[in-house]
């Protein structure tokens, strides 16, 4: 089975495809997108090779989405609900454009592939990794309901913060939401 179109209140996750890799590529070169990721791409067929090579794999219902702004269909970034690299645990992630930071965006795409982790594809828990140095990935983690769960070294041997948010954690958050709109 192949990824969900999926929709939010403000994106469209569509199934990565060729047509988010220039969008990809200029992000990929951009050293303030890239400077918790790895070091930004020097040239656009660099980054182009790159984004294919990473970004192409086929991870059946679980993978990469491009994210496309509804009213304008403007592709703004990705974000992802794939396996870690090790197979340890599902990740969701994310990233944006530049000119797309701050504007709510990510929670945005975090707490529906989430949504989508669980209600649909059934998983139990879903993690993210972040560099120690990036606050404003914290925070967005944070708010979508994840916690502190150690260190990985799934991307490499000194290891990264992973936060985590598991099924029953996040229908205990979902009924306490519910509960307060009454």
């Amino acid at each position: 089975m192949k990824q969900a179109r999926l929709h939010s209140e403000r994106l469209i996750l569509e199934p990565f495809g060729e047509d988010h890799i220039p969008t990809l590529s200029v992000m990929d070169m951009d050293p303030d997108v890239m400077r918790y990721i790895r070091p930004a791409s020097s040239n656009l067929i660099a980054a182009e090779n790159r984004i294919r090579d990473i970004l192409m794999r086929d991870d059946g219902q679980l993978g990469i989405w491009g994210l496309r702004d509804q009213e304008s269909s403007i592709v703004i970034g990705m974000a992802i609900l794939r396996p870690l690299p090790d197979n340890s645990d599902i990740e969701v992630g994310y990233r944006l454009a530049k000119e797309h930071w701050g504007k709510g965006y990510a929670t945005e795409a975090t707490t529906r592939l989430i949504y989508h982790g669980f209600a649909v594809l059934d998983l139990t828990d879903i993690v993210a990794t972040f560099d120690a140095a990036n606050t404003a990935s914290r925070h967005v983690l944070e708010k979508c309901g994840l916690t502190d769960d150690g260190i990985t070294t799934a991307y490499h041997a000194a290891g990264t913060p992973r936060v985590r948010i598991t099924r029953n954690r996040w229908l205990a958050r979902d009924q306490a939401k519910l509960a307060a709109s009454s």
